[in-house]
């Protein structure tokens, strides 16, 4: 079941009981102080101890932090429902595989947290680079679609002004810039998977596209020159065109 909620990661600290063992996944760039073992990729020793979430005294040592690769579809090395409560920040929208991680989120855990940023902040514009929209090193775009987290890979059309329409410019640290969901028991969630460019422009303009509109968007996002954009618009959109076209390559 998931809850969206307005606390941040030292208020989620403060609310976890002292007994609860927790812990917190992807979280060596910046760890949750209150975890009691942290599983990442990289080794114990480049942990980012200066960027640490939550306020006090870390509890993760070296004997209770786990390298391990958590996309490598290997199971993680703990028992099903071993922890309390896993933290997962700024993690799932970075990763090759989000679901799995999900999958194993919930196996080894009876209730979480996860923040990403929101479909709103992936799609604003100038926040990070003048001229791209959200963080260009982000894979995901995670938003909440019939209480089941939905992940829609982030294609690059969403840098295009005339199919991402997004004109509100918010701080990025507006809480309409962060999704933050708290779950318990189990999740939902998939992998929203667009299959053609006519899915994908509709996605992000939010309604329906023609086959001739999404003819014209593909030409005016085409990385081919002037005429060979124009000619593969006018193929795909005018009978006449597409017949001579035909004719041509017999």
């Amino acid at each position: 079941m998931l809850k969206q909620i307005h606390k941040n990661s030292e208020e989620i600290a403060k609310s976890l009981p002292d007994s609860f063992l927790v812990l917190d996944i992807g979280g060596a760039v910046a760890p949750f102080q209150r975890a009691d073992y942290i599983v990442d990729i990289v080794p114990f020793e480049e942990i980012s101890w200066n960027q640490q979430r939550g306020e006090g005294k870390a509890r993760v040592k070296k004997e209770t932090y786990v390298q391990h690769d958590i996309c490598s579809r290997e199971p993680w090395p703990f028992e099903d429902k071993q922890f309390d409560y896993v933290f997962c920040s700024h993690v799932l929208e970075d990763i090759r595989d989000p679901l799995w991680v999900c999958s194993e989120l919930m196996r080894v855990s009876k209730a979480g947290y996860i923040e990403v940023p929101s479909k709103l902040y992936e799609m604003t514009f100038n926040l990070e680079a003048d001229g791209l929209s959200g963080a260009c090193h982000h894979r995901w775009l995670v938003d909440i679609f019939e209480n089941k987290l939905r992940f829609t890979f982030k294609h690059f059309y969403i840098h295009f002004p005339f199919i991402n329409k997004n004109k509100r410019h918010l701080d990025q640290q507006q809480d309409e810039m962060l999704l933050r969901v708290e779950w318990k028991d189990s999740i939902e969630f998939f992998e929203n998977w667009l299959l053609s460019g006519k899915d994908i422009f509709e996605y992000y303009l939010e309604r329906s596209v023609t086959e001739k509109e999404r003819w014209a968007l593909v030409r005016k996002t085409s990385p081919h020159n002037f005429f060979s954009a124009w000619a593969r618009y006018l193929k795909n959109t005018s009978p006449f065109f597409n017949n001579l076209y035909s004719k041509l390559r017999k």
